[in-house]
């Protein structure tokens, strides 16, 4: 851009004027001057502003954040304020305009620059990206002195989308996080949960809600009081009450619930056809309204009958571990397809003889990659007796070690860095988690041995996800200091008497109706009689037999178990073998 400069005004007297009759004496020159200079220095001063305008760098425009990391058109939800804000945007698409959803997420993609970040602007929903919960000031309870935020004066949580004209249109994917102490309490309002209305449309799938205590009038449920869409791997427990339809998952359902289980304790306090309460779903409605493959606890609920297609079974019959398709298996038909992939999806751990079954995303099955994460804890945890945090197969429910050639602490044959065990101790079992240190001193701590500083505390073992988050065991039982079981001896069936590398040693079957309970466990001891410094082997290989190798040469082998024969009140046993001969290198 080229810049003139104007010419200077003229002088106040022109030689081309004709002179005045009686001209004034003309100004002095130093007059003259000062004004030129004056009008000089306002063109330079008004040429230098331009200058500025035309040459100043523009404004740096604010940095934008990308809510959809992965790029599969579901935002992303870290937070509570980010949950909250859903309910500003009950079709999932990012353009909410309320303050509370700018707070939430704020320098967010605009609709017209990409919508939240996902890919072409098409965001479909939510997704939770880590665990979340209502008990801020982590004490195991909601109280307004502790958790104000949606205390709300004691109402607790407003459901999102509590109204058939507003209701919920879009995906809640859970990628398997919890949203834990769930408060809600709103004796006189209907359509009552973490959702109040869902439309055919939705979908909520992977996603757990424990702790939760939802009370309200009509239509309540710990997920949703009135979903009329899928729901799909959904898991709940704590308690749920209301006049009715009220059911631990959702009061009345006129969608798809598939592979979803509850715990949570049911109150209703009316009777009548239309007011219905269920461990699950209070009602089942909607056009061809049907319930297969569906049980409850006869003994648990105390409820005999149920008016729905649903079947009760015994505490013992629900627990007893069994794999699909077994034969007289209750559990027959719930390797269900619920990607829309031809084959089954395996959705199911079922867990041993004193466990009902669980998703494999949940405590004890939390999957990363092709496996789930457990604990070796079947009794309380003895002080000096090692604990093994490993991941079961999905094919043969076996645990399994990382072998020598993976360097991942998990076991899974993949590019990601190594991931660590990281073993966690607590008071009560539910807050104030600490971390412990492991006692191999391994960057993959996946083995623990409880002190007796641990005695009377509680522990679970935690490793990253390569999704995001931490997956967690479930929490042990109280540590002990010495075995409160009954001691058994156990035997062995072959190759301890002179064992060899390369052969196997192993151990006897304990008697009838112990099988499941026998997750034995190896050591390798310096000494024959019970005085030298023993090793833990294969740690995430739980056993008949055990198989010696080369470092064990010379060592002594051994191995132990807790088992119990009842699973409604059980009576620990834990039974040891005697030891091995010497281990050679060959016969």
């Amino acid at each position: 851009r080229r810049c003139h400069r104007p010419p200077f005004p003229p002088f106040p007297f022109h030689p081309s004027r004709p002179p005045h009759p009686s001209p004034p004496p003309p100004p002095p020159r130093t007059g003259v001057l000062n004004t030129r200079i004056a009008l000089l220095a306002a063109w330079l001063g008004a040429l230098l502003m331009g200058a500025a305008l035309i040459l100043a760098p523009p404004a740096t425009a604010q940095s934008t954040t990308d809510y959809d990391d992965d790029n599969d058109g579901l935002i992303d939800v870290r937070n509570l304020a980010q949950l909250n804000a859903m309910r500003h945007d009950r079709d999932g698409n990012g353009d909410a305009t309320h303050a509370d959803y700018a707070s939430a997420f704020p320098n967010r993609v605009t609709a017209s620059s990409g919508r939240m970040g996902c890919p072409s602007g098409t965001c479909t929903g939510y997704e939770l990206r880590a665990d979340l919960s209502f008990d801020e000031n982590g004490d195991g309870q909601m109280t307004s002195a502790g958790d104000p935020t949606y205390w709300n004066g004691g109402s607790g949580w407003a459901p999102i989308a509590a109204s058939f004209t507003a209701d919920w249109n879009a995906t809640f994917q859970g990628n398997g996080h919890t949203i834990s102490y769930l408060r809600i309490n709103r004796g006189g309002m209907e359509h009552v949960g973490l959702f109040g209305y869902t439309n055919p449309n939705s979908r909520i799938e992977n996603l757990g809600l424990p702790h939760a205590s939802v009370a309200g009038l009509h239509y309540v449920g710990i997920l949703a009081g009135n979903p009329r869409g899928a729901i799909t791997k959904v898991w709940t427990t704590g308690s749920v009450s209301g006049t009715g339809p009220v059911g631990g998952l959702a009061g009345r359902s006129r969608g798809a619930v598939k592979a979803s289980w509850s715990t949570a304790s049911v109150g209703g306090t009316a009777s009548g056809g239309a007011f219905h309460s269920g461990g699950l779903v209070g009602r089942n409605g909607g056009s061809g309204a049907s319930i297969v493959n569906s049980y409850w606890d006869t003994g648990t609920s105390g409820q005999s009958s149920s008016a729905s297609g649903s079947t009760g079974k015994t505490t013992r019959q629900l627990q007893r571990p069994t794999a699909y398709g077994s034969t007289g298996s209750i559990y027959a038909d719930w390797n269900l397809n619920l990607d829309g992939v031809t084959g089954g999806d395996d959705p199911w751990d079922f867990g041993t003889s004193r466990q009902y079954p669980a998703l494999k995303f949940t405590g004890r099955t939390t999957w990363r990659g092709p496996a789930r994460i457990d604990a070796d804890h079947w009794n309380a945890p003895v002080a000096g007796e090692p604990l093994v945090a490993g991941l079961y197969t999905k094919t043969s429910r076996a645990l399994v070690s990382p072998p020598a050639t993976i360097t991942t602490c998990d076991g899974v044959a993949n590019t990601n860095s190594r991931q660590a065990w990281v073993w966690e101790r607590s008071d009560n079992g539910r807050t104030s988690w600490t971390d412990v240190s492991s006692s191999n001193g391994s960057s993959c701590s996946y083995v623990y041995v409880p002190s007796s500083s641990d005695v009377g505390k509680y522990l679970r073992a935690r490793v990253a996800r390569t999704s995001g988050g931490n997956a967690y065991t479930l929490t042990t039982a109280a540590v002990v200091a010495s075995s409160a079981a009954t001691a058994a001896t156990a035997t062995f069936a072959g190759g301890n008497a002179s064992p060899v590398v390369g052969t196997a040693v192993t151990v006897s079957p304990l008697p009838a109706g112990h099988s499941d309970r026998t997750v034995w466990r190896w050591q390798r001891c310096t000494a024959s009689d019970g005085t030298g410094t023993c090793t833990l082997l294969a740690p995430g290989t739980p056993s008949w037999s055990y198989t010696p190798v080369a470092a064990d040469v010379g060592g002594y082998l051994y191995a132990f178990v807790y088992y119990s024969s009842s699973a409604s009140t059980p009576v620990w046993t834990r039974a040891a073998t005697g030891f091995t001969g010497a281990v050679a290198a060959s016969n």
